[in-house]
């Protein structure tokens, strides 16, 4: 089973609930914590669907055209290669559990936890191309 590592990313804590390696890289499950306003940037993955639940707090999820809420215990998943991201729209520390299909997230996630911060894009983006992830400009 899972070593339930923990890493910061870009000042988030992450928690790897079932490593790729556990699975043969079928998939991963992962828990991002964030604070109010929190969560990834906007983003495109090329080779992973992503499904969320929302373990603790209020959130939202950006579909590449619109943000629709996502409460406690509710569920939305995002397709490989289509524009998303997630953020917290509460007042306190949210928890979002998110199953990668395949695997691999947990592993880059880890990569870019090694990163400086404040993060340099470049380094960002070079660590993000092999894994087939890109950033896009957030829409509010």
């Amino acid at each position: 089973m899972s070593t339930n590592k923990q890493f910061n990313v870009f000042g988030e804590r992450v928690e790897v609930i079932v490593s790729s390696k556990d699975t043969n890289g079928s998939f991963c499950v992962i828990r991002q914590y964030s604070g109010p306003g929190g969560g990834p940037p906007p983003h495109v993955h090329s080779k992973e669907d992503e499904f969320f639940t929302v373990i603790d707090g209020e959130f939202e999820i950006f579909d590449g055209h619109s943000w629709h809420p996502v409460d406690k215990g509710q569920t939305a998943y995002t397709l490989r290669n289509n524009p998303h991201t997630f953020r917290n729209r509460g007042t306190t520390i949210g928890c979002m559990q998110a199953t990668v299909i395949p695997g691999g997230l947990d592993e880059y996630l880890e990569e870019l936890s090694r990163l400086s911060m404040p993060p340099v894009m470049e380094e960002v983006v070079r660590t993000s191309d092999p894994y087939g992830i890109s950033f896009i400009a957030p829409k509010q």
